[in-house]
């Protein structure tokens, strides 16, 4: 999935093989759960996703916008200079300032990867524990595809939770008579999509897992102004690649107990053993 990401992200970026290649590590190291390789003079680790922690892809980013300078200075081709299609271009026509640069280019390297280098396994691997419903796709996959799609990402959401500031103070009702809940302005709240896409007042059955569910109002991409703007990109990179599976692996099946990544934020796998016929 990690490949597949980089090679599709550069694709329609304008990049390069060669810079596929060198942003797929970067884009992980923003978003893997593992123990910081670098810590501040106190002994405190760097968080990865702090601008310290992403001063690799940052410095990538502007060789980048050094080298689609230069070809504009020279006449460069249309795909690939400031006036041209290349995502770096484009940014650089913005009239960006570093930080707001360095931002957007963040969002390229790192929007949507979640999605996929989660979504795609922790789908599958849905699929294989239901064999059920994975015949069912498979006998019908032009009507269930899509359907299916958005059920592996509510069952196995890519993305455990999210944290928001509150804007004003908020009361939360409490249910059942329990106390309801003061949320004062410029406070944390952690947002937890997991729990959401099983709230039984939305879903039916929540727990079950259904191909053909709909409809399926989760939370996976986030609500409101803060919906995913990768989605439709992401969803159409799943379908992209679960239609390959059922065309190329038609028989695939479980090799091994799957590993899981060890997080509270990222809903991933680290190795998923298969074999098909």
């Amino acid at each position: 999935a990690n490949r597949v990401i980089g090679y599709q992200d550069a694709d329609y970026a304008g990049l390069s093989t060669a810079d596929a290649e060198a942003l797929s590590p970067l884009g992980r190291s923003a978003l893997d759960a593992r123990p910081a390789s670098a810590t501040w003079p106190d002994g405190r680790p760097v968080n990865p996703r702090s601008r310290a922690g992403l001063a690799d892809m940052y410095a990538y980013a502007h060789g980048l916008a050094e080298r689609e300078s230069g070809k504009t200075g020279a006449g460069g081709s249309d795909s690939d200079t400031a006036d041209g299609g290349g995502i770096v271009g484009r940014l650089l026509a913005e009239g960006l300032t570093d930080d707001g640069f360095e931002n957007m280019f963040f969002l390229f390297a790192v929007a949507g990867n979640e999605t996929l280098r989660n979504g795609i396994p922790g789908g599958l691997l849905c699929l294989l524990r239901h064999p059920e419903e994975f015949d069912r796709l498979r006998r019908d996959p032009e009507t269930l595809l899509d359907s299916a799609i958005d059920e592996m990402l509510r069952y196995w959401p890519p993305v455990m939770h999210f944290r928001r500031t509150a804007t004003c103070d908020v009361t939360l009702s409490g249910r059942d008579g329990s106390a309801s809940v003061q949320i004062r302005a410029g406070e944390k709240v952690v947002v937890y999509h997991a729990s959401a896409n099983r709230d039984e007042t939305v879903f039916s059955d929540p727990d079950r897992f259904d191909v053909g569910r709909s409809p399926n109002d989760h939370v996976s991409f986030g609500f409101g102004p803060h919906y995913c703007l990768g989605a439709h990109l992401a969803k159409t990179q799943m379908r992209a690649i679960l239609i390959q599976v059922l065309t190329r692996m038609p028989r695939i099946r479980l090799a091994g107990e799957p590993v899981r990544l060890t997080s509270n934020f990222q809903n991933g796998l680290k190795h998923l053993p298969v074999r098909w016929d």
